[in-house]
């Protein structure tokens, strides 16, 4: 405080000492001293007649201040001395942070975070409430809070060859599930099985440098499907709160149609060898293999059904495209997590498409039809599978030859850019799902109207925000001629979600 106080005395004695009253003599050139001690000897004999304390040098770059004051003899040497020693002071001060933060700096850069070789994120942190308008059972409400994802996530690069190894944990779901028995009519309900934190894990593999990208690298591992958009979108990015129909519908026990029960269409994650590139600039492709026994196969272990996929996706613009795919292979319910497949061939085709605009920033539509066929007996997970069926209300149907599905989407949203609705982002989206297409009385369709407020909107790797999602569902029923009550089923009845997000990378 006083060398403050000291400080602004100084400035303001210097502003006066600067004006010349009239009649005062003018003041000539600027010079410096020709050397500092000259002046420092010429002050101190003329005010003491003692010899004066060795000389401060003065600063480069011409006469400062204080040095004129000294030469016209409005400040002793003393004060030119205690002036100059506070500048060096506080000079000095200000070099000690430069190098502090210079010293941070070079120890910060040490760090494996940030080198690439080792990071971590919160890809999604999800708080959810949701209101179920289908009646539950004794003990149970119809309003929920729960935590919809927790996920933890850490990627890096360990060099060209190894451009990327990946691992995401999701601590919410961490539970025993059940897989499907053998057996025609026989136990109920499969045994439990491990759970798994590791809901991605897998390694990017660049053999060669002088491909890319027109074979930029082979992934290994567990991931998200290549394929598909909702399924290869990452939950903390989706811009509705329910996953759409083509991942999982319907409950219950199947039936020896293939219309009832869940009905698993496309997992969202397994295991996957796939190779990756990119022609032209333009056309980007996948293709490999797949367990197609979900992730659970990462508890339970390698399992028999094995499907080839291929992907081709053209890209009009940089963020506008149409991609084709299809996925051969077999099918086999015994012993997997997957609902309503069945034993026998396997196949999907699909495609879908997103425009975002440019002509009307922020607008965006997109969406996506498969179809695809599932073998005979297609059953429930827990319930008997393989050979035929001794006890339709137990394990469904021997259903040859199967069933063909088909489902669709179409999803449009407008982020709002400015003005008093700036970062809010309504959205609406219509789906159906058909599960048996040789068969009436069971289709699944429904509406959602959302609307979703951004706190930060940096994708993929700051975001924040809210959302407010009402579903119109509607379920014809499970086939013609089956009896069925919507009371109790939740996708025949309407739903209000709100959920909460924190995503950070």
């Amino acid at each position: 405080m006083k060398r403050r106080e000291r400080q602004a005395w100084f400035t303001g004695f210097c502003l006066l000492s600067l004006w010349a009253p009239a009649g005062a003599e003018e003041i000539g050139p600027v010079r410096a001293p020709a050397h500092p001690a000259v002046v420092a000897q010429a002050e101190s004999t003329r005010d003491t007649g003692a010899p004066s304390q060795p000389p401060v040098a003065s600063p480069p770059g011409g006469t400062s201040l204080e040095d004129l004051l000294l030469q016209k003899g409005s400040i002793t040497m003393d004060e030119w001395i205690q002036v100059r020693a506070e500048q060096e002071y506080s000079g000095a001060e200000s070099a000690r942070r430069i190098d502090a933060i210079e010293d941070w700096k070079t120890r910060t850069e040490l760090f494996p975070i940030l080198r690439d070789k080792v990071n971590f994120g919160l890809n999604a942190l999800q708080f959810l409430y949701s209101h179920q308008d289908a009646h539950v059972p004794e003990g149970k409400s119809q309003d929920n809070f729960s935590i919809r994802r927790s996920e933890i996530l850490f990627w890096g690069r360990i060099s060209d060859t190894l451009p990327r190894w990946h691992a995401l944990m999701e601590f919410q779901s961490i539970n025993f599930g059940r897989e499907t028995p053998t057996g025609g009519s026989g136990a109920a309900t499969g045994q439990p099985i491990a759970a798994t934190f590791f809901r991605e894990s897998y390694i990017d593999f660049r053999p060669f440098q002088s491909w890319a990208p027109y074979m930029n690298f082979i992934r290994m591992g567990i991931f998200r499907m290549p394929f598909g958009i909702f399924t290869e979108t990452s939950g903390g990015l989706r811009d509705i709160i329910s996953s759409p129909y083509l991942t999982s519908v319907g409950s219950g026990n199947g039936n020896r149609t293939g219309s009832a029960g869940t009905i698993d269409f496309l997992q969202e994650r397994d295991f996957f060898v796939d190779v990756r590139g990119k022609l032209f600039n333009r056309l980007e492709y996948v293709a490999g293999i797949m367990n197609n026994n979900n992730f659970h196969a990462n508890a339970t272990g390698a399992n028999a059904p094995k499907s080839f996929y291929t992907r081709v996706r053209l890209f009009g613009t940089d963020v506008s495209w149409i991609s084709f795919t299809t996925i051969q292979g077999e099918s086999n319910n015994a012993n997997t997590n997957i609902n309503g497949r069945g034993k026998g061939a396997f196949d999907r085709y699909g495609l879908d498409f997103r425009y975002t605009s440019k002509i009307i920033p922020g607008f965006m539509i997109q969406g996506e039809w498969w179809q695809g066929h599932d073998g005979a007996n297609q059953t429930t997970v827990g319930r008997p599978a393989n050979g035929a069926c001794l006890d339709q209300t137990i394990c469904g149907g021997s259903g040859a030859p199967g069933a063909m599905r088909r489902t669709w989407y179409v999803l449009a949203k407008y982020l709002i850019s400015d003005g008093p609705f700036q970062n809010w982002e309504p959205t609406v989206m219509y789906e159906q799902f058909d599960p048996s297409t040789s068969m009436s009385n069971d289709l699944y369709t429904r509406t959602i109207l959302g609307l979703t407020y951004y706190f930060e909107n940096f994708p993929p790797k700051v975001q924040s925000k809210i959302q407010f999602n009402y579903e119109f569902r509607h379920h014809q029923g499970n086939g013609p001629g089956v009896a069925y009550d919507t009371t109790f089923d939740a996708f025949a009845q309407n739903a209000f979600l709100v959920q909460f997000q924190i995503r950070f990378m």
